[in-house]
């Protein structure tokens, strides 16, 4: 019955009335959040392997790499939703490096954890240094038909953005931020240092692809 209910959906994207009149309807209705993709950029037959929201930021091959995504009105802008999903790859950034910090502050033995205050200004500062470096490398659309409520159907574009920069680069750019969070948020004068020494602990354990070797970043702490 599912799949039938599936096959079905574009035939009722049209439908002008939000109360289920037929037999089918009247079971679509009762599936509320099913959908069915109509289409995919390039014609494509599946989304590609970049493509991974459960890791929307991530290291691999000496490459940072960061996911924006949006959801819009399939009678919207296109245009309008990549920059939306290219601000909230960057966005990303600031967010997992905030997080990150917590593990560099626990293994530098700094004696106390680092605050959300602490954290967002060094997250906020490094994504700030990084937005020449950071670069969209992927774009990627689905047009999907989404059941609502009372067996309405809503046709949207998901729509995901992959943004990348070198290592080195952010590296330096997170070095940096700590420094000038240095006095003024509390950090102590060598934690870039720490920062340095702990940095494959503040990447999170990332892998590289089989067959490769992860390649670290050559930036110092000097830098």
């Amino acid at each position: 019955m599912k799949k039938t209910i599936i096959l079905a959906l574009p035939l009722l994207v049209a439908a002008c009335s939000s109360t289920p009149k037929t037999e089918m309807e009247k079971a679509v209705a009762n599936n509320i959040g099913e959908e069915r993709i109509i289409s995919r950029i390039d014609d494509m037959k599946s989304r590609p392997d970049w493509l991974r929201e459960s890791d929307p930021f991530r290291i691999e091959g000496a490459k940072v790499l960061s996911l924006g995504q949006t959801t819009i009105p399939a009678s919207d802008n296109l245009a309008a939703a990549y920059r939306i999903a290219e601000s909230n790859s960057k966005a990303g950034i600031s967010h997992s490096i905030s997080q990150r910090l917590d593990y560099v502050f626990q293994d530098a033995q700094e004696g106390t954890a680092l605050d959300s205050t602490q954290s967002r200004y060094i997250g906020a500062t490094a994504s700030q240094l990084t937005t020449s470096a950071l670069k969209t490398s992927k774009r990627y659309w689905e047009k999907v038909a989404v059941v609502q409520e009372g067996g309405q159907v809503t046709v949207q574009y998901r729509v995901f953005v992959l943004s990348e920069m070198d290592e080195p680069q952010f590296k330096t750019a997170v070095l940096d931020a700590v420094r000038k969070a240095q006095g003024k948020q509390g950090v102590s004068a060598d934690f870039a240092k720490k920062v340095a020494q702990h940095w494959d602990k503040f990447v999170g354990n990332t892998e590289a692809p089989a067959g490769e070797q992860r390649q670290p970043s050559t930036a110092t702490e000097n830098e």
